[in-house]
């Protein structure tokens, strides 16, 4: 009875919830229905009540990666200073190192399903590009022509994503002592 209690009380939510932490844990191959509603502890029927099928899951957990680490991204962008390119870019290498708004584990987990998914491979270049595009608009705010700051965005993208990619284990306040001389060589 109190399997079928908590079936009740779950929410589509839940199961991509359930979802993330098995793709990050475990990747993409950790994503199936039984071990969600085990680790969940419900029965694999009430999935049906969110979700067709695990392809429509795996569908809701791309749009839940974008939305939860794209957007708070994009709105931290444009929500730099401008005209003062040293604050501007401490504000954004402070927003990837506090992970608050933005889960490393999480696009590390997306990448790695990129490398056997060419529909997530094309969703995270789609991603990259977006975030590449508003990271450039702040250099250019910073006075750099188009070429330059297009090439600033990739070299400041790139190397946060080589962080996470390397996990490179570096303590926050670590991260944060060197945060004057990442802008400096960035910028």
């Amino acid at each position: 009875m109190a399997k079928k209690a908590a079936d009740q009380r779950m929410t589509r939510q839940d199961w991509i919830m359930a979802a993330r932490r098995a793709l990050i844990t475990g990747g993409i191959e950790q994503v199936k229905v039984d071990r969600l509603a085990r680790e969940m502890k419900i029965t694999r029927g009430s999935f049906y009540w969110f979700f067709k099928s695990r392809e429509e899951l795996l569908e809701a957990l791309l749009e839940d990666w974008e939305a939860t680490n794209t957007k708070p991204l994009l709105d931290a962008i444009a929500k730099l200073p401008k005209g003062d390119g040293m604050a501007a870019m401490n504000a954004l290498i402070e927003f990837w190192v506090e992970e608050k708004e933005f889960s490393p584990a999480y696009d590390s987990a997306m990448r790695d399903w990129a490398r056997i998914s060419p529909a997530v491979e094309k969703a995270v270049r789609r991603i990259d590009d977006k975030r590449i595009d508003a990271i450039k608009q702040m250099f250019l705010d910073m006075g750099y022509p188009d070429e330059e700051a297009f090439i600033r965005a990739r070299v400041t993208y790139f190397h946060q994503v080589g962080y996470y990619a390397l996990r490179i284990r570096e303590s926050k306040a670590t991260r944060l002592k060197l945060l004057p001389l990442y802008t400096k060589t960035l910028i």
